[in-house]
């Protein structure tokens, strides 16, 4: 008996595709050759005996019969991707594997994670802390929660919230020293850590502002840390106001200055493109985006 259906590989080579319209890149996001993803499109065009992409020197083109194959197949590929995760998950605990920068789940993921369980309690959240970029194309990761800008190759993404930088210290410091011109507290060290040790000079190159004079520093390894330390009233730091909100919100830290300018990089929630979530994760980011609706700082 004839075949009726072609090689779910090729379908889901050509799914790829067709989302860029682009070997090169629908190869970067299969972790394939350009070749390979060439190699497959043709089988498959051998296969249902019509072309799919006009092929030019600077690129490829659905062809409109490729656009309504495309239409139907995806979808398609999409449902059966769901099916399979929901089977496999039947009947036992859910996870969702999430990467995420330190500063972000110790400081504001972290303590929020009671209520998430205590409303799903059979799905299991893994967080994984790590400055280092993990490329969530290749990974198996479900989600990433990253600092920077749009685009994010291969990825969706949905801006999770709002940062600004401006100067924060506790109020017993800001009791117990005199502050300058620029609202800086006078001999108070400038908190640091080395992920985001420019703030406090990009904050007054944006405002227009000059550094005091002999300014001190300490470093610490996190941003957490650096957020421990200026609650102690060991000295002031640059607070990112994602960061630190409701520290600001219950006054156990204060501002320094009315001047907040915008992060340059901004907070992102990342998922693969082209890739459905599973129900748990879908869930997951349900309550992040919820989460992380401003509340006034």
């Amino acid at each position: 008996m004839l075949r009726e259906t072609p090689n779910l590989d090729w379908l889901r080579v050509f799914a790829e595709t067709a989302s860029t319209e682009s070997f090169a890149m629908a190869a970067t996001r299969l972790n394939v050759t350009p070749g390979a993803v060439s190699q497959r499109i043709k089988a498959l065009e051998a296969f249902l005996r019509i072309d799919l992409f006009q092929r030019y020197p600077q690129g490829v083109r659905l062809t409109e019969a490729g656009k309504r194959y495309a239409q139907r197949v995806s979808p398609a590929l999409d449902q059966l991707v769901t099916a399979t995760r929901e089977i496999t998950s039947a009947g036992s605990a859910k996870s969702v594997r999430v990467t995420i920068l330190p500063s972000l789940a110790q400081l504001w993921l972290g303590p929020r994670m009671e209520e998430f369980h205590a409303l799903e309690t059979n799905t299991t959240v893994e967080i994984w802390a790590d400055p280092t970029v993990i490329d969530l194309r290749t990974s198996n990761f479900d989600l990433a929660i990253r600092y920077g800008k749009p685009p994010f190759p291969g990825c969706d993404y949905r801006e999770l919230f709002f940062d600004e930088l401006v100067p924060v210290a506790s109020p017993k410091l800001i009791e117990k020293l005199e502050r300058d011109e620029q609202g800086l507290p006078i001999g108070a060290s400038l908190m640091l850590d080395p992920f985001w040790e420019h703030d406090f000079t990009d904050w007054l190159a944006r405002t227009g502002l000059t550094p005091p004079a002999a300014l001190k520093t300490q470093t610490f390894s996190l941003y957490a840390m650096t957020v421990d330390a200026t609650l102690q009233g060991r000295g002031f730091m640059i607070g990112h106001t994602a960061l630190i909100g409701e520290l600001l919100r219950t006054g156990q830290l204060q501002t320094l200055s009315d001047r907040r300018v915008p992060s340059k990089n901004q907070f992102y929630l990342l998922t693969k493109s082209a890739t459905p979530l599973s129900a748990a994760a879908e869930t997951f980011v349900t309550w992040l985006l919820e989460q992380a609706k401003p509340s006034g700082t």
